[in-house]
């Protein structure tokens, strides 16, 4: 994805995969932009976001059909605050055994913004790590990996506490091994996946509420 900017304003755009998100944008900077959103992005899937930003333009966002679609908490995990350790059975997924993986993940998850599709577009970007039982997919984890500084969990797909912790741990672990300085979680509040997050010493740190434009209006 690359960062655009229509009047001053960023916009982030995926050409390939007909994807574009602002981020914290006010209500009339939005106006200022909207038309051209329009017009020139029809096709694409479109989001606004919103990360602990105090003025949401609500009425502005129903009016040019946009709905809450992922309403989270904000978690971070700095080097210092991670309580380490290593756990034995998972498996790092490689493009050897990603079609396996696809499979599970589309049928578990076939909505989630990281998709087997783009995740093998830029595979080098992502690190997926897993449970097997009888050589299939049980539980996994992704991460996001391609930024300088800062890696970011998409999907947890766990059966129990113990393995949701086991996977979280497994993807900061890998994180802080590549030198990134922290790990950003989006999760659900009051979940397995907030609980076990905070246990390992994520830190609440905002909210993140993600509204998809339905229908631009």
């Amino acid at each position: 994805m690359a960062s655009k900017f229509i009047d001053g304003i960023e916009v982030i755009v995926s050409d390939v995969d007909q994807y574009l998100q602002i981020n914290d944008i006010s209500s009339s900077d939005l106006i200022k932009i909207w038309d051209h959103i329009k017009t020139n992005y029809p096709l694409y899937e479109k989001w606004i976001c919103y990360h602990n930003y105090i003025e949401i333009p609500f009425a502005l966002l129903d009016e040019i059909g946009a709905v809450l679609e992922d309403d989270s908490i904000e978690l971070r995990l700095s080097v210092d605050g991670f309580i380490r350790s290593k756990f034995p059975g998972i498996v790092l997924i490689t493009e050897e055994n990603f079609d396996k993986f696809a499979i599970y993940h589309n049928k578990c998850n076939p909505e989630n913004g990281a998709n087997s599709e783009r995740i093998k577009r830029n595979f080098f970007h992502w690190a997926i790590f897993a449970l097997f039982t009888d050589n299939r997919i049980t539980d996994y984890i992704i991460l996001f990996t391609g930024s300088p500084n800062q890696a970011e969990i998409y999907c947890v797909e766990a059966s129990d506490n113990v393995k949701c912790r086991e996977l979280i741990t497994s993807a900061a672990n890998h994180a802080f091994e590549h030198g990134k300085k922290e790990v950003l979680f989006m999760a659900d509040e009051n979940t397995i996946e907030h609980e076990q997050a905070i246990s390992i010493g994520f830190v609440n740190t905002g909210f993140y509420k993600g509204y998809e434009i339905k229908q631009a209006k």
